[in-house]
């Protein structure tokens, strides 16, 4: 009914998909509806709406784009309040940060169950602010990352006891979260298997890593097993268990890497 003949439907992490595979000012409309409020104080940072968020939205839209945000939840419409106004981004296109009804809208049927209720419902209508300055570019997903390792080997020393880490960074104002699970494999085996988990704001991503002995050197890289996407996270994390190997083994140095972090 609407005449649309090019649409493609894309199941992604929002803040993900906002991130990495749309480019500068190429989204003339955003609509975002009845996002998840996660109730719970300690479940907040989960939220879609944060000011990072926000602040890649407002880069990705066209001079003339604008979003629509509609949330049912009392709280949540609070916390987008606070985030909106602390932000000069974005601009609302009406005299308030938020209105109780949009003319012309289509309500999803979530949204006219709540209307049929009687439960008030919170629209943000805000456009791009035209003194935007300054632009993050995508960071695409990229080559697979791997590290080749050079020098003598003990196999029976290679990450025999490693013990369950954490890293903590910030790469272009999100939280990224590396952990190393476990490691797997016989002293004997020709490789290791190192168990992963990457938190990147709101995209979690558990995969393996294969530290694999070849003749002449140690080959690290992406494990078939979880099928990540090569996002900074990932690359960081295959990067940080050449490092442990290095570590462990003397005389082990870096010969070659595709990880351009």
């Amino acid at each position: 009914t609407l005449g649309l003949d090019n649409v493609q439907v894309l199941e992604a992490d929002a803040a993900f998909a906002m991130r990495h595979l749309f480019g500068p000012k190429s989204l003339r409309e955003v609509f975002i509806n009845f996002p998840d409020p996660w109730h719970k104080e300690r479940h907040h940072s989960r939220r879609l709406i944060q000011a990072p968020f926000v602040r890649t939205l407002a880069e990705r839209l066209t001079a003339d784009g604008h979003v629509m945000i509609a949330t049912d939840q009392a709280e949540y419409a609070e916390w987008i309040v606070e985030v909106l106004e602390g932000q000069s981004d974005l601009r609302s296109q009406h005299d308030t940060t938020w209105i109780d009804f949009v003319p012309n809208r289509r309500p999803t049927k979530y949204e006219e169950k709540a209307l049929q209720s009687g439960v008030p419902i919170h629209y943000f209508e805000w456009q791009q602010n035209s003194n935007l300055n300054g632009m993050i570019d995508v960071d695409k997903v990229g080559d697979m990352p791997n590290v080749i390792l050079e020098g003598e080997v003990d196999r029976q020393q290679v990450l025999v006891h490693a013990e369950r880490l954490v890293w903590n960074e910030t790469h272009q104002d999100v939280e990224v979260v590396v952990k190393l699970m476990d490691v797997y494999g016989h002293l004997e085996d020709d490789h290791r298997l190192v168990s992963m988990m990457v938190r990147e704001g709101e995209l979690a991503q558990y995969f393996g890593i294969s530290v694999v002995f070849r003749k002449d050197n140690v080959l690290v890289k992406l494990a078939p097993i979880g099928q990540p996407r090569a996002t900074w996270g990932v690359k960081f994390a295959v990067q940080q268990v050449a490092n442990l190997v290095c570590e462990t083994v003397e005389g082990l140095a870096v010969k070659s890497s595709t990880i351009d972090i």
